[in-house]
């Protein structure tokens, strides 16, 4: 499973937080797979097995079910249109934040939006965007647009927040979690609102308000895809829907998941495997882009082929490892040919003189990346916390491939975003470290800088 370490404003060293269980459900609940596209008579066919449909996903032949009767796997799976019967899995995607200290950051009280980035009151702290080159994108009037949307398959987001107020597509955001998967209950279940902190966290490094911080494309909207509970948690099958629910919203043009999960990649977990598979191949073929955290296990993914990291090391899907203030790989990110770009993610101890500019945050974690936070951690909306993870990679590029379409409209396709992406990016490193390298926004935008040819 993914870890993902945080710290805020006055707790000593990173937290690290493994989820190892999931909240108990009713009832068994499974990933059903079946040839082609659902059967039309699907739900028949569970009937008939001893179980309840609970989820189609026609297109990519995905289903989920539910039975108490223990044969029930064995009962439908005999049926020639299936393919498998996989007992679905509840893993913690992302870390929780009971433990964790709540003293925040605490930036302007309010107004309105403002048109210059740098202007924010954090902006001095955020050394990630000067290395992307973000000013450089800005510089040639490239903030994203609200008609080139990022789905956000996350805890949520908090749209009241003083940097997000407005950036939030909140007619399209939606929950897709189980009824009962929750032990926040139905509030958390029902609503695309954040009553954890990391998807909001990671919504302020894509798009803000220049307010206490500049996300990357300012001028770019969210949508709020819930997959995951307060707690971190989700099913392979809720994150399967929230992909399936992304592909289907026309104005996203990129799918950021910082979230995964590190799976035995053994005949047993299969099925899962080629249902993220599916889902992600559906999203490509319907003009997205999935933008996955490449995890933070510490290992050459590459070279450690009997683990996968999930959605990240799906085809088609961009993986994204994290690097420092000092251009380094983290001492947490996997790595490897099998990652696609890099991006700013923070790491401790900071090795990096202090940053000028940087207001109220200490010379020792100024290493770390600051982000929104959530009613749900900080007690109260319009604060602000730092922490380290590709979780926080992957955003900054989701970003830049949304700068990419916003700016090269009906040019570009998910292929060729990606083959953008790595050919603008800055070789920092060997390729067997660090991929393609980490990722530039003022080179993406420009359309003289890549090479023509698309990358799959």
């Amino acid at each position: 499973m993914m870890s993902r370490r945080f710290v805020l404003l006055g707790l000593a060293g990173l937290v690290l937080c493994l989820g190892l269980a999931g909240p108990a459900q009713a009832s068994h609940h499974y990933v059903v797979e079946t040839s082609g596209n659902l059967p039309p008579d699907i739900d028949k066919m569970v009937a008939a097995a001893g179980g309840s449909l609970k989820r189609a996903m026609p297109e990519i032949g995905l289903a989920v079910a539910a039975a108490d009767d223990p044969s029930f796997a064995g009962k439908l799976a005999s049926n020639s249109k299936v393919v498998s019967v996989t007992e679905d899995t509840i893993v913690q995607w992302v870390p929780g934040p009971g433990a964790l200290a709540k003293q925040t950051l605490v930036g302007p009280a309010s107004g309105a939006p403002e048109p210059n980035p740098q202007g924010a009151f954090f902006f001095g702290c955020q050394w990630s965007l000067n290395q992307i080159q973000a000013p450089g994108a800005w510089a040639e009037d490239q903030f994203g647009s609200p008609e080139a949307k990022v789905a956000v398959l996350d805890t949520g987001v908090d749209p009241s927040h003083i940097d997000l107020n407005g950036r939030v597509d909140t007619a399209h955001s939606a929950s897709v979690l189980t009824p009962g998967s929750s032990p926040c209950g139905a509030p958390d279940e029902s609503s695309f609102v954040d009553f954890d902190f990391h998807g909001t966290f990671v919504s302020s490094l894509i798009t803000t308000n220049n307010l206490g911080i500049a996300g990357v494309a300012p001028k770019a909207q969210v949508v709020a895809v819930k997959v995951l509970n307060c707690q971190g948690f989700g099913s392979f099958g809720d994150v399967i829907a929230g992909i399936h629910y992304a592909s289907h919203l026309d104005d996203v043009q990129v799918l950021n998941m910082s979230l995964g999960a590190l799976i035995p990649n053994n005949a047993a977990d299969k099925p899962l495997i080629r249902a993220i598979q599916r889902a992600v191949d559906f999203a490509t073929d319907h003009g997205k882009l999935v933008v996955a955290a490449a995890g933070n296990n510490g290992i050459h993914l590459t070279k450690n082929g009997s683990v996968i990291e999930l959605p990240a090391q799906a085809n088609q899907a961009a993986a994204i490892y994290a690097t420092t203030i000092t251009q380094t790989l983290a001492s947490y990110t996997n790595f490897g040919e099998v990652t696609w770009v890099g991006a700013p993610g923070g790491d401790l101890p900071n090795p990096a003189a202090p940053l000028p500019n940087c207001p109220r945050v200490p010379p020792s974690i100024q290493s770390l990346i600051i982000g929104a936070c959530a009613p749900a951690l900080c007690g109260t909306t319009n604060r602000y916390v730092l922490g380290a993870g590709t979780s926080f990679a992957s955003p900054l590029v989701a970003a830049v491939a949304e700068l990419i379409n916003a700016s090269r409209g009906d040019e570009v396709n998910p292929h060729r975003v990606k083959h953008i992406l790595a050919h603008t990016a800055d070789r920092i490193g060997s390729d067997d470290l660090f991929s393609h390298g980490r990722v530039n926004a003022r080179r993406a935008v420009n359309p003289g800088e890549d090479d023509g040819g698309e990358d799959n």
